[in-house]
């Protein structure tokens, strides 16, 4: 497992192409990441969206440039 501290946004990726669409990503240490639970569909909106904006701790598995997000903890507060 691995554990990233960062700031989640909502972000167009893949411009221009067939996979465009509007992703969670979380930025940590100068990089992006898209966001998804594990099983959830890559063109539906994540049951993550409504942390865009927060100050996150996540939890979980890195493939490439996505993020498989396990546990999160919103550090906005600290």
């Amino acid at each position: 497992m691995t554990r990233l501290r960062g700031l989640l946004s909502i972000k167009r990726i893949n411009v221009g192409s067939k996979s465009e669409k509007d992703a969670l990503i979380l930025h940590s240490g100068g990089q992006d990441y898209v966001v998804r639970r594990p099983g959830e569909h890559s063109f539906q909106a994540t049951s993550l969206d409504y942390l865009s904006g927060h100050l996150v701790e996540v939890e979980g598995e890195i493939d490439q440039q996505y993020f498989y997000v396990t546990d999160w903890t919103v550090l906005d507060n600290e």
